[in-house]
């Protein structure tokens, strides 16, 4: 759904998980590589992460390979539970973190709209994205005050 929006997609999994570029459909790119070794010097202000890898080590590991980035967005999957033992253990291992890189991850990640499946899902986060891109506080259109485009 991003690359449809126009994004630029790069997958980064984990070597284990045996990833294939033909498993996602519209990305520019997928990287195969553990967190020791991932690249975060790509990562600037423009740059939107969603970080699950269904695993809580490599998650915290790819955190703490990319603590030193300036992305616009962290999205975290999962619990609220999850976040914070990800976000305090991640803390405490990385204590330099920069504040304005804890303030630009969100957990879970998404609007509350409702979304089960994973489709649902998608459209939630990337509607989260686009509101934080924007500085824009979700609301439905009906509540707006005057014309939609100001």
């Amino acid at each position: 759904m991003a690359s449809q929006l126009g994004w630029e997609v790069t997958v980064v999994a984990h070597p284990s998980e045996a990833k294939e570029e033909s498993s996602f459909n519209g990305i520019s790119s997928l990287q195969n590589v553990i967190a020791e070794d991932f690249d975060s010097s790509q990562i600037d202000t423009q740059t939107v992460i969603v970080l699950m890898t269904h695993s809580y080590v490599k998650d915290l590991q790819f955190l703490m390979a990319m603590h030193t980035a300036k992305p616009k967005y962290v999205g975290l999957l999962g619990p609220n539970k999850r976040r914070e033992k990800l976000l305090n253990e991640f803390i405490e291992r990385c204590p330099e973190v920069a504040p304005s890189f804890l303030d630009n991850i969100y957990g879970p990640s998404g609007l509350n709209i409702g979304a089960e499946t994973p489709q649902e899902i998608t459209i939630a986060i990337i509607a989260e994205v686009l509101s934080v891109i924007r500085s824009k506080e979700p609301m439905m259109l009906r509540d707006k005050k005057g014309g939609i485009h100001q």
